[in-house]
């Protein structure tokens, strides 16, 4: 059986404009997230279009210590600035039901029986 994933939301807060170190124009910030299982996501490239949340996306991770480290990059590639991280802990409660815990079968007395059939029947 494995771990059940906990749908989250990634988002960032963007600061002022400032001008680009390596001259060239900034293209996006990659975001990876790496949760409890050690595993990093595929990195996700977000520029602001996003939808319906600008700068935000969601995903699924284990329950557990985490990282997500976000990179601005140029146009080139270039990482602009130096890239942050931020750690997260218990993502969220996993999914939850109601068991099932018993079972009863009554017997139908021979009145109530007709009574549910007459009132199935019934066309009026």
């Amino acid at each position: 059986m494995s771990a059940a994933l906990i749908p989250v939301i990634v988002a960032l807060t963007k600061g002022n404009s400032i001008p680009t170190q390596t001259g060239a124009a900034f293209a996006n910030t990659s975001v990876v997230v790496t949760d409890s299982s050690g595993v990093a996501q595929p990195a996700v490239l977000l520029n602001g279009s996003e939808t319906p949340t600008p700068w935000a996306f969601s995903t699924s991770v284990n329950i557990g210590a985490g990282t997500v480290v976000a990179t601005d990059l140029d146009v080139n590639g270039g990482t602009l600035g130096s890239p942050i991280t931020q750690s997260f802990t218990e993502a969220g409660t996993p999914p939850a039901f109601t068991p099932t815990t018993a079972i009863s079968v009554t017997p139908v007395q021979p009145q109530v029986a007709a009574a549910a059939s007459a009132k199935a029947n019934f066309k009026g």
